[in-house]
């Protein structure tokens, strides 16, 4: 058997879940979600320290998953479903650890979960119609915002810096947060004008 050369093009991977979810970026994003769950289970316990570095790395797989995922061609839809879910599944965790440590107000939380129960339950809808609704940039910008915000705010209630320049610290993270939550809401409503463009072209026809 001849053996293949630079030039002839590389095997297509089979299509199919089990094919999909062994690809590197997917397994990436499954690792997020188990990530996460020992980084709050530690930080809970009082190894705050190691629980924040373990939750950056957690944060660091989004990045990457991603760019893997561009660079391998190994792009899927399922990888898109897994890469929401770890999301949702850090952020959602993240944001309930700074509420147990009053870090951030309760509204916080409300106003998150809110509008990612409006854009799952629109892209539901859309997905069931044979459409999707792809991330945008405002929506990308959101999770880099709030993700940022826990490193400082858990950087300064963990000690890892202190005095005036924790203070900064955990002000720069609110601020970012808050900068997060408002993006959130404006990428939400691109999302929700894709929605109703599908709603009203699938009840017209």
């Amino acid at each position: 058997m001849t053996p293949q050369t630079a030039t002839e093009p590389r095997a297509e991977r089979a299509p199919g879940f089990w094919n999909d979810i062994r690809t590197i970026p997917n397994l990436m994003s499954i690792s997020r979600i188990l990530i996460t769950i020992v980084s709050a289970g530690l930080y809970l316990s009082g190894y705050q320290a190691s629980g924040l570095i373990i939750g950056a790395i957690a944060g660091l797989t989004d990045i990457l998953d991603g760019w893997l995922a561009r660079k391998l061609n190994q792009s899927t839809e399922l990888g898109a479903i897994l890469d929401r879910l770890s999301d949702l599944v850090l952020e959602t965790v993240a944001l309930t650890c700074a509420l147990y440590y009053n870090l951030l107000p309760p509204s916080f939380l409300i106003i998150y979960l809110v509008r990612e129960w409006i854009v799952i339950s629109a892209r539901q809808y859309v997905a069931e119609r044979g459409h999707s609704i792809p991330s945008s940039f405002l929506g990308k910008r959101k999770t880099n915002l709030v993700l940022g915000s826990f490193i400082g705010i858990f950087a300064s209630h963990a000690g890892l810096v202190s005095g005036d320049a924790g203070e900064i610290v955990y002000k720069v993270g609110y601020t970012c947060m808050v900068g997060g939550l408002v993006a959130s809401y404006l990428s939400g409503v691109i999302y929700l004008r894709s929605f109703i463009e599908i709603y009203d072209r699938d009840t017209n026809a």
